[in-house]
């Protein structure tokens, strides 16, 4: 992956001075609810410069990584998770990944929307719609993937997840997802929180910490303010047997290379390769739609792969 050039340095400076990207993971109420929080301002105003987003556009990819994010503390070694929300709005959906090493990429499917009028919030469910969300989980080992689906909640990705959650695992789950945008419009905070009973949750202890999440300040604001996500957690669940845990890394990267696109280059038809090579137009350009990269090829580059191809 080529790295993202915010090229702002009012919000390079910003991003500087905030609660570095992470997961924090804990357990409340004698280890019986399991929590991750995540802060994750810098990976999506990467994510919004790479891709070059508008800001309804940032509004829902961005949380969208928001929550692969806290899903990726869910798995372990090298299994990955790939979410697909698929809608009839302006936005129709988007796919985003996780690994258990915290990198989350993914796309939008309408990088630009199409609105006959500007939205007076940034609710995401006008520009999702009706549809359906999609969990598949690749675990290192299994030859096949394991996939569920659900119909869309409402149209906003923490309300769908943990209705997914319901759904298809049977386990009660709340999640709380936040984007803080300052009045030029930029990136100022963002962060999310993953709430789920294990064994011996009491509906009691469930209950109480719901009350207490709904009646949280935005966490797109709470980060935004330059509140760490040990403050979060010291502020929100000290009457809970708060249990630390962890912490782990999260961050938008792609794996990616001009070598492996390169690859699918070199494996075209031999006669669109070699028209490729003599016609271009030069460069060719190769885009990555998973994190926005682009990877250019010359003349000279493309002859040698024609070049390579004949002589096999």
């Amino acid at each position: 992956m080529l790295e993202p050039d915010l090229n702002d340095a009012i919000l390079a400076k910003r991003l500087a001075g905030l609660c570095p990207d992470g997961l924090t993971i804990f357990t409340l109420e004698g280890d019986t609810i399991r929590g991750i929080l995540a802060s994750s301002t810098t990976m999506v105003a990467q994510m919004r410069a790479a891709h070059g987003l508008g800001l309804l556009e940032t509004a829902v990819l961005g949380k969208a990584y928001v929550a692969a994010s806290l899903l990726s503390a869910t798995i372990k070694g090298e299994d990955r998770i790939a979410m697909k929300v698929e809608g009839d709005g302006p936005a129709q959906g988007f796919s985003v990944e996780c690994t258990a090493s915290g990198d989350v990429r993914g796309r939008l499917f309408q990088p630009a929307f199409d609105l006959s009028a500007l939205p007076d919030s940034l609710d995401t469910a006008p520009l999702v719609g009706v549809g359906t969300i999609s969990l598949t989980r690749f675990m290192t080992g299994k030859t096949e993937p394991v996939s569920g689906s659900a119909a869309l909640r409402s149209g906003r990705i923490a309300e769908d997840l943990a209705w997914y959650f319901h759904i298809s695992e049977q386990a009660r789950s709340s999640f709380t997802i936040g984007l803080n945008f300052d009045a030029d419009g930029r990136v100022a905070g963002a962060g999310g929180l993953f709430l789920q009973a294990l064994p011996g949750a009491s509906e009691e202890a469930l209950d109480r910490v719901e009350r207490l999440v709904y009646g949280m300040a935005p966490l797109g604001e709470t980060f935004a303010s330059g509140a760490t996500r040990m403050d979060v957690c010291l502020r929100s669940f000290p009457f809970f047997d708060y249990n630390h845990l962890d912490d782990k890394p999260i961050r938008f990267h792609c794996g990616c290379s001009k070598e492996r696109l390169g690859a699918y280059i070199g494996a075209l038809p031999a006669a669109e390769l070699s028209d490729m090579a003599a016609n271009g137009p030069f460069p060719v350009e190769v885009k990555c739609h998973n994190c926005g990269s682009v990877y250019r090829f010359g003349k000279d580059e493309l002859g040698n792969m024609a070049s390579s191809r004949q002589g096999s």
